[in-house]
Order: C-alpha cells, then structure tokens, then sequence
C-alpha cells in the first residue's frame, strides 16, 4: 500500500484494537454458527423486499457497531453471516471446518517501559505517554539518547530549494521536526509524510526523531496526539531510528527551557533559516512496540454443489464485504463531530451483504440449484485495502483454475430511478450482452464500465485474470458518514438488483460453455484535473500535495493543501473514487469541485481536459 499517515480519532484505520471475543470464537464449527443479536426471520427461499429489509435492519443496527474489521462488531458481522449461509443449507468450505478462512492483520500493541525525557542542567523534564507524546506503531524497539537539535520541517531537499539540515551535524542527536511542509510550497509536499522525515533523519546520523504537529494542524484538530497505534505505511518495527510524536504543547515547553519560542522557530523554518541545536538540552527515548501474529479477522465461506456432475467442479463465486469502518476514524467523512459515532453502512456494504445472504437462500433451495456449483464469499477488510479478497485469491479454497467468473456486489442500495452501474464487462467474451439479456424483465437503467479495475474486492479476482462483474448504485453525500443508516436504502430498487444478480449468476452457472476471460480494451483517455494526491489520507476526501502547472485545477485557483470533496457532485474520498468519476465525465465538461480550505468548504468551478 501507499506509504501515508493515517489521520486521528476514534479507531484508526488499518490499525485498530484487538478485541477479545469469549462468546464466539474463530474456531466455532459448522452447525455451531450463530449470531449473538439473533438471525432476522425470513419467508423462505424467495428473494423479498421485506426479508432484505429484515436482515439490513439487523446488520446496520448499533449492536454491531459498524462492523470494523477486526473489531467486536466486525467479528459479530462473520458471525451472522454464516448463522445465515447455515440456515439457508450451504456447506461450510471454512479452515477446519468452519464457515470461516481466517487471516492476520497485523495490529501494534504498546509495549512497558515507553519512556521521553530531557534533561536541562539539573532540572529533568518527565513526558506523559499517551497526553503529551506516543511511540509510534512502526519505531523499533529501542533506548537512545542525546542532544537536541531542532530541524524545522525536517526536509532535505536543497534541488527543491529548502534544505533545513543545511549546517547542521545531526549525528549522535535526537531530532526534533515539524509536522506537514511549509505552506504554500505545494513542490515540498512529497517530502511531507512522517516516513520521509525519519528517514531523511536517519540517512543524516541522528539517533531518534520526534515529531510535532505544525501551527496550521494543532489549530484545525486541536493539538491532537497521533495515535500509537496510528498506521503510517510502515510495519511494526520498520522504522530505521526510535520514532516518537509530541503535541504541539509538550514541544512548547521544551524548548522553551532553553529560551526558544516553537512559533517562531516554524516561521522561520518556512524559509530553511530555524534549524539549530537546543543548547543545553538532552533527551533521552525508549520505545517499546509489538505487533500481533494471531489471526484477528476472517472471511466467510459457503458453498453449494452444482447439480450437474460434469460441470459441478467449477465455481461461480458471488461476493459481498461485510465490514465498514465502526466508529468512524481515519475512514470518516464526518468531520470531528463524527468521531465515536456508530457509522452503520447500510448502504456501504450492508446492502451487498444481505442480497448474498437472499441469494445464498434461493440458490439452496431445491430446484433453484444450478449445474455449477456456487461459492458464496463474505469478505472482511475490504476498508482496509482489499485485505480479504486478496487473502482468498492468494489461498484459494477452491483452486482458481476452477473458477468461472466473480460477481461482486458493493453498495447497491442507493439506486435511483432504476441506476445501476456493472463494471467488468469487458473481462469475457459476450459478458455485456449476457447481462443486458438478464436484465430486461427488470428494467434497470445499467451504465457498462468494461474494465476489471475498481475499488472493490472484485478487483483482487480480475488481477488472477479471471472474469468478474461488479455491481454499484454509486457515491452519494452519506458515503463514509454516519448518516448511512437504513433509512436511506431504496429497498424496492436492492430487490430488483437482486433478482438481476440471481439472474447473471443463473446464466453463467447454467451455461454450457465456461466464460472465456478477456483483457478489457484500453481506457479512453480521460479528462484530467491536473491534481497530484498527497501520500497522506484526510478524513474530509482528497488531500493535494500539489497541482499540475497551468493545468485545469492550476487555472481554477486548486493550490496544495486544498482537500477534493466532490468532483461534479460525486463524493470522493480516495484516488480511486476520483478516478471512478472522471470516468463518467468528458473533457471540455464544465463542472464543480467541492474543496476544503482552511476549514471551510469552497465551491470550485474549472472545465476538464483532456
């Protein structure tokens, strides 16, 4: 993944606290599955609004707490998915038995002993772990010492015109930095992520890095310590020296010890000219980290065996992920206020979730069970990069050679006048045309997008060049928010998708051919923003560490460290959520981008190019 730092609050994505689960365990075996808030009832095999309705009013109530990944809520969401895939008849193709194929996700856990001081003459200065400094996830373990040197940003950078180590012998020393990049030097901006501090500090001689927030961050979130648990790209233990984080406030008083004024030490350090030693001063640093080996998370797996005993060896899978980002967090698009707040992502994936759990209840009834057979997969740590598929395809528990196609269903509950985007379609011969024929007793209004590339688990199968759709209703303003909640979901709309995906299941697994896979054409060229991403994520979309000279963001007044919300009325919140927009759009389009400035919203009118 991208080396970024993960923003603060609430649970941190991609590191987040294991919690012990005594009730149910990883090792539950099949027929003993079951759901500690209860199943929803259901009608039986039929796929019906209301039953949909019944299982989303369960999985996106607060008692599961927003289902994050390694989380209690994430592990209650296994749990009832497989109670589920129990009750419906499938077989349990689970490590051991069970309906679950577990993974490791490797979560920092802080050790004893974690200690910050700094010595000035006889006076001796104790720093509270946890208020005013953290260790951080990827700092080895490790006890140093030495004097302090102040670094201003901590960039070397002298082709770029600012070099803060300029003069300056760093070796044997402690180092402390400021946060971000000077503002409004957006060419600094990729020397800016905390990992590309502590190694130019390394690479320079010093002994141990401490980083402070700048003015700009501790004013817009308050001085906030970053997390120790705080995921910034790295594992556990990868950083080259101890690495430490001090709030604004902590660093304040140290170097006022030795007559120094932080605030305007920064100013000058905008132009290279605050570096300097802190006379008089030592710090001493230990860091203790570890990180967890046992598996944390899991998939859910059922199967059901085709009919036909000639084709029954090979699979179509039909894939939801079951997790979403529990209380918020680095994932949040809320903002501060929506820290700690369950976020229920009824939509996100919620809806995906329960048209598997109908699907898998249909397909196992009697006569409804096609020639191939069905492989019902419910991933985890989809929020986190994918991390469920990708442990699938790379331990298959049905071989991938066996593997027909994969129909990925992800956010399909906000489908508006009968919208639905299939994406895939260009991943085997004839796929659009067999989906067009599924659909006209439904009527769906469908966009086609032929590639196999998409934020989504079906991704991780097209990568293994095996065909996959993927199903999506669209972003909409309560995406990542609390506000996904079931009130929102167009339920009559998620029933019609769902007898269009039983359909294109139906279809592929009946078929006397297996599909033949395909390498999608090349994109068109797409209309571009002329933006560059920063390696750091921002809870509130697209953090920029720079935009292109003369380009179109350039030419509408984008600068670096503006924040992309919503491009042509489309919430985006990664890269690839741009992406997936400029898609639909056309060069010479005009249109609006929503950016964040100073804490305030900004709407941006610019015209695309090609």
């Amino acid at each position: 993944m991208r080396q970024v730092e993960l923003p603060r609050g609430g649970a941190v994505l991609a590191w987040v606290a294991l919690l012990a689960w005594v009730a149910l365990g990883l090792g539950a075996r099949a027929g003993s599955a079951g759901s500690e808030v209860g199943l929803a009832p259901t009608k039986g095999p039929e796929i019906l609004v209301e039953d949909l309705r019944a299982h989303l009013t369960l999985l996106a109530s607060d008692a599961f707490e927003g289902r994050m990944t390694a989380e209690e809520g994430g592990r209650k969401a296994a749990e009832y998915v497989a109670a589920s895939f129990a009750r419906s008849g499938l077989t349990p193709l689970g490590v051991d038995g069970t309906w679950f194929q577990p993974y490791v996700l490797p979560i920092p856990v802080l050790g004893e002993g974690n200690r910050l001081e700094a010595l000035h003459g006889e006076e001796r200065l104790v720093f509270e772990l946890t208020k005013d400094w953290n260790p951080v996830s990827v700092t080895p373990n490790a006890e140093v010492g030495g004097g302090l040197v102040f670094a201003g940003f901590g960039i070397a950078a002298p082709a770029a015109g600012h070099d803060d180590y300029a003069g300056l012998d760093v070796k044997g020393k402690v180092v402390l930095v400021l946060r971000k990049a000077p503002p409004g030097r957006g060419k600094l901006a990729r020397f800016a992520p905390l990992l590309s501090k502590v190694t130019t500090a390394a690479k320079q001689g010093a002994v141990a890095i401490l980083i402070v927030n700048d003015a700009p961050t501790a004013k817009s979130e308050g001085d906030a310590l970053l997390p120790w648990n705080a995921g910034i790209g790295g594992a556990a233990g990868s950083s080259p020296i101890p690495f430490g984080f001090l709030t604004r406030a902590a660093a304040t008083r140290l170097v006022a010890r030795a007559g120094l004024d932080l605030a305007a030490l920064e100013v000058q350090s905008a132009e290279a000219k605050g570096a300097r030693v802190v006379e008089g001063l030592s710090v001493s640093l230990r860091t203790a980290m570890s990180a967890t080996t046992e598996a944390n998370t899991r998939n859910v797996v059922g199967f059901l065996r085709g009919r036909d005993p000639d084709l029954a060896d090979e699979v179509v899978v039909i894939g939801a992920h079951h997790d979403h980002v529990g209380r918020g967090g680095g994932a949040s698009l809320g903002g501060r206020a929506a820290q700690g707040q369950v976020h229920n992502g009824a939509d996100d994936n919620g809806s995906g979730t329960v048209t598997l759990l109908e699907l898998a209840e249909w397909f196992a009834a009697g006569a409804n069970r096609p020639r191939r057979s069905l492989l019902f997969l419910s991933f985890s740590g989809e929020e986190l990069g994918l991390l469920g598929s990708i442990h699938y395809v790379e331990h298959p528990l049905v071989p991938l050679a066996d593997t027909v196609a994969m129909v990925n269903l992800d956010m399909v509950g906000r489908c508006k006048d009968g919208n639905l985007e299939v994406g895939g379609v260009g991943t085997a011969l004839g796929l659009q045309e067999l989906v067009a024929a599924a659909n006209k007793p439904h009527g769906l209004n469908i966009s086609w997008d032929p590639q196999g590339e998409a934020p989504s688990d079906s991704t991780s199968f097209f990568l293994k060049k095996l065909p996959v759709l993927f199903l999506f209703t669209g972003l909409h303003e309560d995406y990542h928010r609390p506000s996904d909640d079931l009130e929102k979901i167009c339920f009559d709309e998620l029933g019609r998708i769902a007898l269009l995906t039983r359909d294109i299941v139906r279809t592929i697994a009946e078929r006397d051919e297996r599909l033949v896979f395909t390498n999608p054409p090349k994109p068109p060229r797409r209309p571009r923003l002329g933006v560059q991403p920063s390696p750091e994520l921002h809870p509130g979309g697209i953090a920029l560490a720079g935009v292109v000279e003369d380009g179109p963001a350039a030419r509408a007044g984008l600068r670096a460290g503006d924040v992309i919300v919503s491009v042509a009325g489309q919430v985006v919140r990664k890269v690839q959520d741009l992406q997936q927009v400029l898609r639909k759009l056309e060069p010479g389009k005009p249109i609006d981008v929503v950016i964040l400035r100073e804490g305030a919203e900004v709407t941006v009118p610019l015209t695309l190019e090609e």
